[in-house]
């Protein structure tokens, strides 16, 4: 478990057992999220008498924090992205929950779920929208929000999809030490690439070292001038697969690297979004994409759903015999909500970061 220390947050709640609490969206951030964003309500608390059929009373476990959170944090949404959260309204995010009562035929008390849910303590949601999870020793509730979830399913698909790798390429994966960035990086592994990496600090590069990748380096000891040095250095073979969390001059250097006929994952780009549209980095030598024939694809994951099933169980495979090894940064405390999403931000976590309720 991950040592962290509250970053925004500082004031602790224990609700007693006639209260529930509930994360609301208080205000549009400038830059990064801070307290102001969010308000801690206390509400009453839902009980089986309310469920109507087809609903489920359900208690949160687990819940997911996750870097495109930010992007729903304005008052204007970008075109084709999922919407904005509304303000004075909950927060929503993927959660983990344990069924306290059911009206639903697919789930029964006990028994666990996930699904894109309002964070509240105990809630009612409709059946329809969750999960069914099987959690158990070696494969615990929280891996069903990240190596097997849709942190997992965001590495996986979009290589498979987009990357297309082949073995003896070379991969190159941004924000490597992140939730997403971490199972990248092994997959590629496992489909015979060399894989490059990059992250925030000498601790996180030499994480990513013992998960198997092949060399990494520290971004902030490198001055942006010099990263197309240090990717030629690194990558004297250029870079075939480039699995981009990052955006920004990152990708510009990269772009200079990229080898004819490359496929660049667009997955992220955490350097640009704390930042009004205006002041974002605006890359220049876009050119390369069509002198180079660079296959250049964002993605939202949802688009391969009817892959899901198929690639969770490829994914539980490989966690099961130990093939992807699993980071997570955990913070206790469902009142500590802003500070698992600061990490995010700040370089705090390593893998992905949950808050256990």
């Amino acid at each position: 478990k991950a040592t962290v220390s509250v970053l925004y947050w500082t004031q602790p709640s224990t609700p007693n057992n006639m209260t529930n609490q509930v994360w609301n969206y208080a205000s549009h951030p400038t830059g990064l999220p801070t307290a102001e964003t969010f308000s801690l309500e206390e509400t009453a608390t839902p009980t089986a008498d309310d469920l109507k059929d087809g609903e489920v009373l359900l208690q949160t476990v687990v819940m997911s924090v996750d870097p495109y959170m930010r992007g729903r944090m304005s008052a204007v949404v970008e075109k084709g992205y999922i919407g904005t959260f509304e303000l004075n309204k909950p927060i929503e995010g993927f959660m983990a929950c344990k069924v306290l009562s059911s009206k639903f035929d697919g789930l029964k008390e006990g028994e666990h779920c996930t699904g894109l849910l309002p964070y509240k303590r105990t809630l009612v949601a409709d059946g329809k929208v969750l999960t069914k999870i099987f959690p158990s020793e070696d494969v615990p509730v929280s891996y069903f929000l990240g190596p097997i979830g849709l942190t997992g399913l965001s590495a996986y698909l979009p290589i498979e999809k987009i990357g297309k790798p082949k073995e003896g390429e070379t991969a190159y994966v941004t924000g490597a030490a992140g939730a997403v960035g971490s199972i990248a990086c092994q997959v590629f592994k496992l489909k015979g690439c060399t894989v490059v990496a990059s992250a925030g600090s000498d601790e996180k590069v030499e994480e990513l070292l013992s998960m198997g990748v092949d060399k990494a380096f520290n971004y902030k000891k490198v001055a942006d001038e010099d990263l197309v040095a240090k990717l030629n250095e690194l990558c004297p073979k250029g870079i075939d697969i480039y699995f981009d969390n990052v955006g920004g001059v990152m990708t510009e250097a990269t772009l200079e690297v990229l080898n004819t006929h490359s496929r660049v994952i667009a997955c992220g780009a955490i350097s640009q979004y704390n930042k009004p549209p205006a002041e974002r980095y605006g890359i220049k030598n876009l050119f390369n994409v069509i002198s180079k024939c660079i296959t250049f694809q964002g993605f939202i994951v949802s688009q391969w759903k009817e892959d899901f099933p198929r690639a969770a169980m490829e994914l539980i495979t490989h966690v099961k015999k130990g093939e992807l090894k699993v980071k997570e940064t955990k913070i206790e405390g469902f009142e500590n909500m802003p500070t698992a999403m600061g990490h995010l931000f700040t370089g705090g976590n390593t893998g992905k970061t949950l808050v256990v309720v």
